[in-house]
């Protein structure tokens, strides 16, 4: 999980992670919940007019019959908004995952400085210079 010290707004942040399914049959995750915001959850980023987004993904991830899915900044991920409290590495933070097939899946998440991916989700612009 990014943290929120250092960062522009500190009333959100994102999840990142890797979901593994061993089974027969493709599963979605559907939602999360944690009680550190007011609000979480599933986004992608997207093109729209000719720009990148971050919406809310529509229908969960999807997360492939003997495989995986990675949730990474740029893609798919879990995003918590309203938080009730600052993150700063070294934090940890609970994180229900609910899937398609009814399970669900309690983690204790590291908070981390993500200081490479903070144009993801805060642009500022380019200084440019002119020879």
């Amino acid at each position: 999980m990014r943290a929120t010290a250092g960062a522009k707004d500190t009333s959100m942040t994102a999840a990142f992670m890797s979901l593994t399914n061993p089974g027969s049959a493709s599963i979605k995750l559907t939602s999360a919940t944690s009680p550190v915001a007011g609000i979480v959850q599933l986004h992608e980023m997207a093109m729209k007019d000719g720009k990148m987004v971050m919406q809310e993904k529509a229908g969960g991830i999807t997360v492939p019959a003997g495989s995986h899915a990675h949730l990474a900044p740029s893609g798919d991920h879990v995003m918590l908004m309203g938080l009730k409290q600052g993150l700063k590495p070294g934090d940890e933070v609970p994180l229900t995952l609910k899937f398609s097939d009814g399970s669900s899946h309690d983690l204790t998440v590291p908070v981390k400085a993500f200081t490479e991916e903070e144009e993801h989700y805060h642009p500022t612009p380019t200084p440019t210079s002119t020879p």
